[in-house]
């Protein structure tokens, strides 16, 4: 299903999701660019280059500032924590659209189509509530915006057979795909910082063993390679490609086989099981990196 055919709620959670997502990556680049450069200026044996001490002095001033500064934005701003948040008030929506969609939950049973909406929105107003702090950074016009859409309200109206099939490809096996290919991407990242900070260590060791046999030199490299090591392992720890490698191959088994029961499914009851039985299968999975925040 399209994003803009989910509610405003959403869009605007997840447009700020992704948005403090950039920064806090952007942020955490910038100071391991500062670590390294850090490192190359304290590497050099200045009392060799009296002409240019006071320079990379001042540099080294600024670079550390420009590190403290930026120290004290993220812990400010905890760009991390709009993040996730975020994420879990688009997610939380979603899975609330679908049910209302698919007449899950407590959308099942009900008679008037207006019972529903009033139950949607206070579903809306409930999982707000609940993550208050991100509110202020959401677009103060987001609830005159369209919250129940019109293809929402289609697929909703659909006989049993076409919203069961509508829930099991874009639902189910949408986000199974999605699942399994962030899986496979993070396990292959998780490798590939594990050789590059590999091959440092090794390039550190063997560095420092000829610095000990021709000591004159006026660069010591050992120090920027063990910066841009723990740069490595800084940008390891801000994407935390281990954990979501597993979760997510987790969770995309978990919908295979969720998919296989809801081709069997013969009526709304069933349906609305399965429903709920995907939908809190996803939410686990997101509970998960909000509690990382705790």
């Amino acid at each position: 299903m399209e994003e803009h055919h989910y509610p405003a709620l959403y869009q605007q959670s997840d447009s700020l999701a992704l948005n403090a997502r950039r920064k806090y990556f952007h942020l955490t680049i910038v100071k391991i660019l500062i670590l390294i450069i850090v490192a190359i200026i304290t590497s050099i044996a200045w009392v060799q280059q009296p002409s240019l001490r006071t320079q990379a002095t001042t540099v080294l001033t600024i670079l550390l500032v420009l590190s403290i500064s930026l120290t004290s934005i993220m812990s400010y701003r905890r760009f991390d924590r709009i993040w996730f948040v975020s994420r879990a008030i688009a997610e939380s929506v979603k899975a609330e659209t679908w049910k209302f969609m698919m007449k899950a939950g407590q959308y099942q049973g009900i008679s008037t189509n207006s019972e529903a909406k009033n139950r949607f929105f206070d579903s809306l107003k409930q999982i707000l509530n609940q993550q208050s702090e991100v509110v202020l950074y959401l677009n103060p016009n987001f609830q005159e915006m369209e919250q129940i859409t019109e293809n929402m309200e289609r697929i909703k109206n659909e006989t049993f057979e076409n919203r069961l099939n509508y829930y099991i490809q874009n639902r189910i096996h949408d986000q199974m795909l999605w699942y399994g290919k962030k899986a496979i991407w993070n396990r292959t990242q998780e490798y590939r910082w594990f050789v590059i900070t590999w091959i440092l260590e090794i390039l550190a060791v063997v560095v420092a063993v000829l610095m000990i046999v021709q000591p004159e030199g006026i660069v010591n490299p050992v120090s920027l390679i063990m910066a841009a090591g723990a740069g490595v392992l800084s940008w390891i720890n801000a994407r935390s490609y281990s954990e979501p490698a597993q979760s997510y191959a987790h969770v995309a088994q978990q919908l295979a086989l969720l998919e296989g029961r809801a081709k069997n499914v013969s009526n709304e009851n069933e349906l609305a099981t399965i429903v709920l039985d995907v939908e809190e299968t996803i939410r686990k999975e997101h509970s998960i990196w909000v509690a990382r925040l705790l």
